[in-house]
């Protein structure tokens, strides 16, 4: 399949920067790009050389707009596999605007968001991991997530995805011929088709169990910090962050929203959110802002208890304790250079584990006692290992949801090979293993699942 019609679009963010970049793409791409730009050498767009940079005038309707840097990369050869001009232009809110503006005016429609991208898939430049890929490396906000996205852009998910589809593919393949040429061919030895079904399900299994860990680099581990008014809670995401991000006062309910605040710990992002103080309150404002914390505890990969351990434990500790049961939990007693808390009785009284409890000490004037274990242990509980430059994990539901249904047609299959189901029955299940799997590459995606993938792009990608 192929996209006829012309599309243009700013590649680049808006706003001031040193270099705008406008793509036109599609088979009027030269077209409409020489009708704009005039090189300085002289030669026509038409016959400039593929994929060389020409130094540009750019002109709408005889009033020249900008100098620029032009490329023209000719189909197939290009990203999109179409015919692709670039325009470098000078950034800013107002220069590349008037270029695209004149682009469309010659004839381009302005791109959906991801067109670019998803001209490139429907013409066979990439597959659906890249495409999903390319999406996390732009959305990328830690260093093992880039690392983790890069990897899969360079085909090495499609790879693990492609073999396992194959192994099915051999196997259905025996099947088949064993169906149609009985005489010639002997019975497949079930055993070894056993074998084979049990490898391919191991690595699917690998594949899925690695999801989190890729959810994570992903989008990094969302960290509510929780607790009652004036625990100190504001000046712990302060002390994570290195900077004042949160007012801290003495006058409980200070923070009535949400902060959020992003921080690199060991390659990877902890997303930040410190909470309304969670208490009983007439204030209608604080009161929006305590079911927002409650809203954000339901979500979180890990919840920040904080309590002052200069005072006793109340009830409404109590109660957001109740909270938080089920989920991942980190204690931290506060304000401990007032007092040295006994470790062992808050955790009887908080029914926690004495290991889920880290003292600090991180008031607006005081050390921050306590910081660099709570990293560390944060990072004990979500990196579990070190992660290989090598490795490659899913980070998508879409591409969890595709290997869960090739996982259960697989044990299908195992299960019709213990009770002596006939061949035409694992062709069957082996069939939707082969579908499911290529659902991931996008050899047999549906259209909606497609979409999916695509809402995530920005107009010029």
């Amino acid at each position: 399949m192929k996209l006829y019609d012309t599309v243009a679009a700013i590649a680049t963010p808006i706003g001031i920067g040193g270099i705008a970049i406008i793509r036109i793409s599609g088979d009027k791409a030269v077209e409409i790009a020489s009708s704009l730009a005039k090189t300085k050498s002289g030669i026509p767009l038409a016959e400039a050389e593929s994929r060389k940079l020409y130094l540009c005038d750019i002109y709408d309707n005889g009033r020249v707009l900008d100098e620029a840097l032009v490329t023209v990369m000719r189909a197939p050869a290009s990203y999109t596999g179409e015919d692709v001009v670039e325009i470098n232009c000078h950034g800013g809110y107002v220069a590349a605007r008037l270029v695209l503006d004149a682009a469309l005016t010659h004839g381009a429609r302005l791109a959906d968001a991801g067109e670019f991208t998803r001209r490139a898939f429907i013409n066979g430049k990439t597959d659906l991991t890249r495409v999903e890929a390319t999406a996390d490396l732009i959305d990328a906000n830690s260093r093992l997530g880039a690392q983790n996205a890069a990897n899969a852009l360079t085909g090495r998910l499609a790879e693990k995805i492609s073999a396992l589809r194959e192994t099915l593919l051999d196997l259905a393949s025996e099947i088949s011929a064993a169906a149609d040429y009985p005489e010639e061919i002997e019975e497949i030895d079930k055993k070894s088709f056993e074998a084979r079904l049990r490898e391919v399900k191991s690595s699917i299994s690998k594949l899925i169990s690695g999801f989190e860990t890729g959810k994570i680099l992903r989008d990094g581990i969302c960290t509510v910090i929780v607790g009652r008014p004036n625990v100190g809670k504001s000046s712990v995401l302060n002390a994570l962050a290195g900077v004042e991000r949160a007012i801290v006062t003495d006058i409980p309910g200070t923070t009535r929203d949400v902060i959020e605040e992003n921080i690199n710990l060991g390659g990877i992002s902890l997303r930040l959110l410190d909470t309304a103080g969670i208490r009983e309150s007439l204030d209608e404002v604080e009161k929006i802002g305590i079911q927002k914390s409650l809203e954000n505890i339901s979500s979180a990969d890990l919840c920040i208890f904080v309590a002052d351990s200069s005072e006793k434990i109340c009830a409404e500790d109590l109660k957001i304790v109740e909270e938080l049961r089920g989920k991942n939990i980190i204690v931290l007693l506060n304000k401990s250079d007032k007092t040295e808390p006994d470790v062992s009785k808050y955790a009887d009284e908080l029914g926690v584990k004495p290991s889920d409890i880290i003292v600090t000490a991180a008031p607006k004037d005081a050390p921050t006692r306590g910081i660099d274990k709570l990293c560390e242990e944060i990072k004990r509980r979500f990196l579990t290992g070190e992660i290989s430059s090598e490795d490659v994990f899913i980070t998508s539901e879409h591409q969890k949801m595709s290997l869960t249904a090739a996982m259960l047609s697989i044990d299908n299959m195992l299960s019709g090979i213990n009770s002596g189901a006939p061949d035409d029955l694992l062709f069957v299940d082996l069939e939707d293993a082969v579908t499911a799997l290529g659902e991931i590459t996008g050899e047999t995606v549906q259209e909606e699942i497609i979409d999916r993938v695509f809402e995530r792009f920005c107009v010029g990608k």
